[in-house]
């Protein structure tokens, strides 16, 4: 039996955002692995406080792309909310973004 795909209105495959969201917590979890692993080496090696930022960095940025798929998925409700709902999620998505960005900036 062929597997069945969806076709978008262009005639390109579109890809499902439940097999998005699969891959991309793989990878996060593959990252915080990775930092995590890197901060306990640092801690026996003594590689430096350099090895704590990249650590940090790499936490921040799997936080920010786990917060990806959920934003989508509330967009997708939100759009079919009232106008003055659909304003408080742009405004709460900004402030979001704005708590993210600056937490990165703080890391330097």
């Amino acid at each position: 039996m062929a597997k069945r795909t969806r076709k978008t209105s262009n005639g390109g495959h579109s890809i499902s955002l439940n097999k998005f969201a699969f891959w991309l917590v793989v990878v996060i979890g593959i990252a915080m692995l990775v930092s995590y692993s890197i901060r306990w080496m640092g801690g026996w090696f003594n590689w430096g406080g350099w090895i704590t930022t990249l650590s940090s960095w790499v936490q921040t940025l799997c936080f920010i792309l786990a917060l990806f798929v959920p934003l989508i998925l509330s967009y997708r409700h939100a759009r079919n909310k009232s106008l003055g709902w659909f304003v408080a999620w742009i405004i709460f998505a900004v402030l979001i973004a704005f708590g993210l960005v600056s937490a990165l900036i703080a890391l330097f």
